[in-house]
């Protein structure tokens, strides 16, 4: 985390909508009539003086203290100074004047991603040790798909707090990922002992035994699972592919096609679609859905195509500047 006035970049945030006047955003600012204190503080601002920006939305907010355009400014100018909770504080205000202030939302996004780096960096120093610093930990090596340290790490966060339904079914969805078929069953078994409606362990129950196929079980436990979130597409889908393989073409048919209704980006409930129409003898559906697969599937390539040359991007040389 860098300190002071790079937080979010100056350079960024003096560019950000300088092609739009501050005031002109909503239609509650417009109304508005600026007085002299905030027209200075918004040339201030993009003049790069934050701090005097800052002075001069406050002198306006003294006479306008609801006024959305006022508060705004005021966040602004606290962000490039690295002062992100009175901006926060701000932000807030003018949501509470005018809620749909397209400045004051997407700012109060920006800036609360800065707390919330904040607080897990206090977090790290109070208790370093702590249930919660190592479910922190875990979840930055699941991101970084390490998923063998996400699972020591929610392991030393389950010493310090053993009955949390929320570190046992994070645990048992790393173990499954690593194929760890039985441990995950385990961790997610413990979390339904200690909360017996809990969706993740009837889900990750249901998709272990699915991965051994072990369909009754996995059965048994899916409809369950969509019992309990039934406008889950990852749930139908497991339940779909489940009773597929289990010869209930038509039980499939009612569950995929909720899956895709549910998440209509999933390839894999199109291919499988396509395979259940196909059992079925309807041909055109079965094209349809085979012709949807892969329109996904070529998707789904082009965005990593487009990841793959955006890293290459990043790393090659940058020319030195005079």
């Amino acid at each position: 985390m860098k300190s002071g006035r790079t937080y979010f970049g100056v350079g960024h945030i003096l560019r950000v909508g300088a092609a739009v006047c501050l005031l002109a955003l909503h239609p509650a600012a417009r109304a508005a009539t600026p007085t002299e204190p905030l027209r200075e503080g918004v040339q201030a601002f993009y003049q790069g003086d934050p701090e005097r920006a800052a002075a001069m939305a406050r002198g306006y907010l003294k006479l306008h203290p609801n006024d959305p355009a006022g508060l705004v400014l005021l966040a602004r100018a606290e962000i490039a100074q690295g002062r992100p909770e009175p901006a926060y504080q701000a932000l807030r205000a003018a949501l509470r004047a005018d809620p749909k202030n397209i400045d004051a939302l997407y700012y109060l996004g920006e800036v609360s991603k800065t707390l919330g780096q904040l607080g897990y960096q206090q977090l790290m120093v109070m208790a370093p040790d702590g249930a919660r610093a190592h479910q922190f930990l875990a979840e930055s090596y699941v991101a970084q798909y390490r998923d063998d340290k996400a699972a020591e790490e929610y392991k030393k966060a389950l010493k310090s707090d053993p009955r949390s339904v929320e570190l046992l079914c994070a645990l048992g969805d790393v173990e499954r990922w690593l194929l760890r078929f039985d441990d995950a069953i385990g961790h997610y078994s413990q979390a339904l002992e200690l909360e017996p409606h809990e969706f993740c362990g009837y889900f990750g129950v249901g998709v272990s035994h699915l991965r051994r196929h072990e369909l009754p079980d996995a059965t048994r436990y899916l409809r369950r699972a969509v019992e309990l979130e039934p406008k889950s597409g990852e749930t139908r889908l497991a339940l779909g592919s489940v009773l597929l393989s289990s010869g209930d073409v038509s039980g499939a048919l009612v569950e995929l096609k909720a899956a895709v209704a549910y998440k209509p980006d999933m390839r894999q409930a199109y291919a499988l679609l396509a395979h259940a129409y196909k059992l079925q003898g309807r041909t055109p559906e079965a094209e349809a859905a085979l012709a949807k697969a892969k329109e996904l599937e070529q998707r789904e390539h082009e965005y990593v195509n487009r990841a793959l040359i955006e890293d290459d991007l990043s790393l090659a040389p940058q020319p030195e500047t005079q």
